[in-house]
This record gives C-alpha cells, structure tokens and sequence, in this order.
C-alpha cells in the first residue's frame, strides 16, 4: 500500500511542478547594484523580421529612442552619451503569428476578444517588442521585456509604439537619489 500512494504523491507533485513557472515575460534578468546606476545612453534600435517600410524603420527608430530617453530621465536618470553606466536597446520584430493573447495585446481585453473570431485575424503579421538594458561596464544584461504580439502591423501608428514602448519600461525601478551624509562601504 505505501509504494502505490508514494507513487501516487510523486505523480501528483510532479504534475503540479510541471504547472508552475516563472513568470513568462520576465524583467530583471540577473542581479545587479542599482544603486550604482546614474547616467544611461541609448544604444539603438533594432528592426527585423518582415519588411517594414522606410518610413516605419524610421518612425520606430525615432520613436524609440525618443520614448526610453524620456521615461529614463523621468525616472531620475541621466542621458550621458560618454560613460554611462548602462544602455538601452530596443528590438522590433514584424512576424505572421496566430491567434493573439489578449492579455499581451496594447488594445483593452475585450476589444481583442471581439476580434478574435475574425478568420482575417486568425494569421496576422503582428509586431513584437523587447527592450533590453545593459550594464556597460560589464555588457551583462539586467533588464529585459518582452511584449510579443503588441499590435497588428497594419495597426502601427506613432501612438500605439508610444504607449507599447512605454509599458514596456512600466516596471523598472527610479533612481535611487544617495545620501551624502551616508558613509561609503567601499
């Protein structure tokens, strides 16, 4: 009897295990001092996948940088193009996906829920963002976002890469203002 439930008990934890996971999208990729971080820079912006018109790569590029710059600074960081001490970098990617999660779309839950019976809806292509924030001192990432299926490409507008950009960045933490009258462990 007690070989059956522990057989039983393992194939129980084990299917609970295998239902558990770390958050999908995840932000901080490793630990890091924060409080050691000032200045920032942009690096760039990354555009693949399908091809996007020049004036798309344009207005992504423009924006990105643009958007990240100001809610770093906002943040309490400052933009130095000359020993910063991490960077950002921006990634756009223009894929064919299926049918979208409505939980990673930019459009409210019930907007996408709407639309999702839509056959044309079915197989779109869709863009797919990822910001990445890099100490430079080291070039390990720290941060990272990824916010797959954003919007439909047909749907790129300058407002819609805004607010993506955006939440891409919600989460990251401000700047942590030093006490001078504090001493130095170093």
């Amino acid at each position: 009897m007690k070989p059956a439930f522990f057989l039983c008990s393992l194939l129980v934890i084990n299917l609970l295990t295998g239902c558990m996971s770390t958050p999908k999208y995840s932000e901080f990729t490793k630990t890091i001092n924060f409080s050691s971080l000032d200045t920032f820079s942009y690096k760039h912006t990354l555009v693949t996948g399908m091809d996007f018109r020049k004036s798309e790569e344009y207005l992504l590029e423009d924006l990105s940088q643009q958007t990240i710059v100001a809610e770093l600074a906002a943040r309490g960081f400052v933009e130095s193009d000359a020993d910063a001490d991490f960077f950002a970098v921006v990634k756009w990617k223009k894929s064919v996906s299926s049918r979208v999660n409505p939980f990673d779309h930019i459009d409210p839950y019930n907007e996408v829920m709407a639309r999702r019976d839509d056959p044309s809806q079915m197989f779109a292509p869709r863009l797919h963002l990822t910001l990445e924030i890099y100490e430079t001192s080291t070039g390990n990432m720290f941060w990272r976002k990824d916010l797959p299926n954003i919007f439909e490409a047909i749907q790129l507008t300058e407002q819609r890469v805004a607010d993506s950009l955006r939440r891409s960045i919600e989460n990251f933490p401000q700047h942590i203002e030093k006490d001078p009258n504090l001493p130095n462990i170093e």
